[in-house]
């Protein structure tokens, strides 16, 4: 059995992120599964680096890593996997929940898998995130699965199925 770090991060000031904490007990129910709740560090990046070096030392420990946030902790998510990027390092998971639009960032080619949901009900989030420059849109197309969810911003990151692709695809990584 493969081992798999989990980060959920939240969305701006802890709220309204709930979703992110229940889906941290969901996960750490799967054998094999460690999960946390974190923070998304937006505002002077300090979360950013210190989620980067925990996922530089999860993967020097063997675990295969993801990465879940929702809004601002979406965002984060991207940029931890950049900065992985630059070190080699694989993320085997990417959810980018319903990312802040104002901050879309295109995902590197690092990221082996990525599922994003988003909303186009109200005017805050509705981000889609975006292929890394030059990538094909045959390898775009079989490593990103783009899901337009009926829910509002703050809502979003609660949704049962959303969390059920997450658990899903997270435990397949275990097999």
């Amino acid at each position: 059995m493969r081992k798999v770090r989990a980060f959920n991060i939240r969305g701006l000031g802890r709220f309204p992120s709930n979703g992110m904490v229940k889906l941290t007990g969901l996960l750490n129910e799967i054998p094999g599964v460690s999960a946390t709740t974190d923070d998304h560090g937006i505002f002077g990046f300090e979360y950013v680096v210190n989620l980067t070096e925990a996922c530089v030392a999860a993967h020097k420990s063997g675990r295969l890593i993801a990465l879940n946030g929702h809004s601002f902790g979406a965002n984060a998510a991207i940029m931890i996997a950049t900065r992985l990027a630059q070190r080699n390092i694989e993320v085997d998971y990417l959810a980018a929940i319903d990312p802040a639009a104002q901050f879309a960032l295109s995902v590197s080619l690092n990221v082996r898998r990525i599922y994003n949901p988003y909303q186009k009900v109200d005017p805050v989030g509705r981000g889609v995130v975006k292929p890394a420059d030059g990538e094909s849109e045959a390898h775009w197309n079989a490593r990103a699965m783009i899901e337009r969810r009926n829910q509002l911003h703050v809502r979003i990151d609660d949704d049962p199925l959303i969390h059920r692709n997450i658990i899903a695809a997270i435990k397949a990584l275990t097999a």
